[in-house]
């Protein structure tokens, strides 16, 4: 595949699936913090739309306080989709890094993108 082609696939695809990618993002993120829950105390009681897009993250469907619809299982062959894409759009990523810069930095920047998550969980091992 010629390095063109490579860019607009990237480009499309990433252009495509990026407003999805957000979402996902955005809602992983708040739920990290566990921060689409109620806290026993009653102290916190998240937002209805941080409940709902919760909702579209963890079970695919689009549910408010009157309404909890069967999970789309259509949108989950959408997310399916967006995966792949994702998938490609990071080799094609990876390949033309290779292509336009040092090889030895996207090494190490690859070995870092590997070796700081799970420092990072191993040093948490510890912590409560």
């Amino acid at each position: 595949m010629n390095i063109k082609v490579m860019r607009n696939v990237h480009l499309y695809l990433g252009c495509f699936f990026s407003p999805l990618l957000v979402l996902f993002l955005v809602t992983g993120c708040w739920q990290t913090f566990d921060l689409h829950h109620a806290s026993k105390d009653g102290s916190y009681k998240p937002p209805g739309i941080v409940r709902s897009l919760s909702q579209v993250h963890m079970d695919q469907r689009w549910a408010d306080n009157n309404t909890r619809p069967q999970p789309s299982v259509i949108f989950r062959y959408l997310i399916i989709l967006m995966a792949l894409g994702l998938l490609a759009t990071t080799m094609l990523g990876i390949i033309m890094a290779f292509k336009y810069t040092k090889p030895w930095m996207v090494w190490a920047c690859l070995a870092m993108g590997v070796f700081i998550p799970f420092f990072l969980l191993w040093m948490a091992r510890g912590f409560k």
